[in-house]
């Protein structure tokens, strides 16, 4: 009850400063999944519909998958267009762990706004808001925010709002197969289908989309796997070079870690993506539900979620590879 009492009291903050304010920018981490973008331009919609100004960034490339998602061509990459010292704005991050997760400067930001609401499902999240809206148990930050709207703007709810949350929750559950998938998650599923969602299309769109290169992207990922029985763990990478040689967006490799996730008898499969000539994103997931990958990540500096995490390593690739098996080696028993 008082968990409940509290999150009420939070999403009445947010709407009282929603109701005071005219301007809002909304922003999303890097290299953005379903439920960064869900999330995002759902609570767009509302404000825009609520009569304010809002403006939508993410400081990454988007990934093709959810080019149809709608306010997908609004959302803006560069910062700089508010202008110095102009503190009208409110400043929302959807689906941030950390201020860091933006890659943008926090102080430039709060030099900019008047104050920052962070809404988030990572239990690793670091409260770094001046209103945290933070609930770990929670499958998707667009369970979050489905709450709020329905909560506070019920009556707002239309086709393009539901799609956004349905896709927020769609993907972060993995296709309502891990284990976040909930009786409440298949409770507000049954409550956004009756805005005209149809599920065949918008699988369709993520998971139906893809290049035929992605393909060839599966094979050369799949003939690097490397096995270390004694540790269970499976992992395999992807390198910048693959895109160019395979003239396929960045994105392509989306999913691929789940085709990994599936091996039986392994307990942590990882998936190493380049990001720059020195530095690598590494990708964990397990099903053992003993296993808390989020502890792994946050050595790294990274986070997530206890089944699904991931952090930056710098360094050669075979070095980040060497580190990822000491790591597993030293924090799980096979």
């Amino acid at each position: 009850m008082k968990a409940e009492s509290s999150l009420e009291a939070s999403y009445e903050k947010l709407s009282e400063v929603i109701s005071r304010s005219n301007d809002f920018l909304i922003i999303t981490h890097v290299f953005p999944d379903g439920d960064a973008l869900g999330s995002l331009t759902a609570l767009h919609e509302i404000l825009i519909k609520l009569g304010k100004n809002s403006k939508m960034l993410c400081k990454s490339l988007l990934p093709y998958q959810y080019k149809f998602l709608p306010g997908f061509s609004d959302i803006k990459e560069d910062i700089t267009w508010i202008g110095p010292g102009d503190k009208k704005f409110v400043c929302i991050y959807l689906d941030c762990a950390d201020e860091k997760r933006a890659d943008l400067d926090i102080d430039q930001v709060r030099e900019n706004i008047s104050c920052i609401v962070n809404i988030d499902h990572h239990r690793s999240n670091t409260h770094f808001g001046d209103i945290n809206i933070i609930e770990s148990k929670k499958s998707a930050t667009a369970e979050i925010l489905y709450g709020f709207i329905s909560d506070k703007y019920g009556s707002l709810i239309d086709y393009n709002i539901a799609v956004s949350i349905y896709i927020g929750i769609l993907t972060d559950t993995g296709r309502f197969q891990y284990s976040n998938t909930t009786a409440n998650i298949h409770k507000i599923t049954s409550e956004l289908l009756r805005y005209g969602i149809r599920p065949s299309e918008i699988y369709g769109h993520i998971y139906e989309s893809d290049p035929v290169g992605r393909f060839k992207l599966i094979q050369w990922v799949f003939g690097r796997i490397r096995y270390i029985k004694h540790l269970s763990l499976l992992y395999s990478y992807v390198l910048n070079s693959d895109f160019k040689k395979l003239k396929i967006p960045f994105y392509s490799q989306d999913g691929i870690i789940e085709l990994l996730r599936s091996a039986k008898g392994v307990k942590v499969t990882a998936l190493i993506k380049q990001v720059d000539n020195n530095s690598y994103k590494v990708s964990l997931r397990t099903s053992d539900s003993e296993i808390d990958l989020s502890e792994i990540a946050s050595k790294f500096g990274g986070g997530g979620h206890r089944a699904a995490s991931a952090y930056k390593d710098e360094g050669n690739l075979k070095a980040v590879m060497a580190r990822l098996e000491k790591t597993i080696g030293d924090n799980i028993r096979p």
